[in-house]
């Protein structure tokens, strides 16, 4: 019997084993779901450093493709090509998150119980990619702690604001504790914010679901839910919001009806728009609407697109053909 060493997985993703190792390593692999963790987890690893000391001089999406393109031809000559699509998801992982300009930080679980603290500053967001394979994006000022291990227990300390997309892990909840609140999750994509100087807490669910938990509040949140935590009063504050907008700026419609469009409106400019024939309402909107717009110049780009038009008659807005 083989014996599997680390240096054996290194000279597995490298592609330097004989036939015969390389089965072994398979075989290997799907004994158990530690040893696809680690064996992704060191892929990953080897990869980031490969791709950091590259970086610099290399089309990062002429690479990519490149990469795409060998994995294909090797994974048809896999028996087990399982294990190579999952490799492919860290390096696609890895490079876009390098192609976007900001940092990447993998922690893995070989770093035995050591408490990791991780500091965003005030020029660019930061990204880390946890020991359980959850990503984080560090909003500016932000700072982030956790343990390392993450076999018994994935929990994080925050100070800031940051983006969480988390794997997940039956038995194993993810939990994000801020001065005196805390988020449970078992696997979502949520944006968390509570800077120490501030006096709310902000979180804005995009998918899955989550509670909210105080000393005195447990809160159960949905998809496209804002909840705003008061630390002096307590008050807890839940309003219905379009996500994406909310906590990217932007959000794209893929020919969706114009009343839903509208809907989104009315939240994000706090405004009334009604239409003169309710059939409009089912017309198919596609196009991207960005916050950061002023709302006549959204509203051009909503009615231009749709064959419509908009007027107003004082605080209400009122589109019509």
């Amino acid at each position: 019997m083989i014996e599997i060493t680390e240096a054996m997985l290194v000279d597995f993703i490298d592609g330097k084993l004989s036939a015969e190792q390389m089965d072994a390593v398979e075989r290997w692999y799907e004994e158990s779901e530690h040893n696809r963790q680690q064996l992704e987890q060191l892929y990953a690893v080897v990869k980031l450093y490969d791709m950091k000391q590259a970086v610099k001089d290399v089309d990062v999406h002429k690479s990519l493709a490149q990469f795409k393109e060998r994995v294909a031809k090797r994974e048809r000559k896999s028996r087990k090509a399982g294990i190579v699509r999952t490799m492919l998801r860290y390096a696609a992982l890895l490079l876009l998150c390098m192609a976007v300009g900001g940092p990447v930080l993998y922690y893995a679980h070989s770093m035995r119980g050591e408490v990791c603290e991780i500091c965003a500053g005030d020029l660019e967001d930061k990204t880390i990619v946890l020991p359980d394979r959850s990503t984080v994006v560090l909003k500016e000022n932000t700072t982030i702690c956790f343990n390392s291990n993450f076999s018994k227990s994935r929990e994080v300390k925050l100070d800031g604001e940051a983006l969480f997309d988390v794997v997940k892990m039956n038995g194993v909840p993810f939990v994000v504790k801020a001065k005196g609140a805390e988020i449970v999750v078992k696997g979502t994509k949520f944006n968390f914010k509570a800077y120490s100087d501030c006096s709310n807490i902000e979180a804005v669910l995009i998918q899955g679901a989550v509670d909210f938990a105080t000393n005195s509040h447990n809160v159960a949140l949905k998809p496209n839910q804002k909840l705003v935590y008061n630390k002096g009063s307590r008050r807890v504050n839940i309003v219905e919001v379009d996500a994406e907008l909310e906590v990217f700026g932007q959000r794209y419609f893929d020919t969706e009806p114009l009343g839903a469009v509208v809907n989104t409106l009315e939240q994000v400019y706090n405004c009334r728009i009604s239409f003169t024939d309710a059939r409009m309402e089912n017309i198919k909107f596609s196009g991207t609407i960005d916050r950061s717009n002023a709302l006549d110049h959204t509203l051009k780009i909503v009615t231009l697109s749709t064959g419509t038009s908009f007027r107003r008659d004082g605080d209400a807005i009122i589109i019509d053909k």
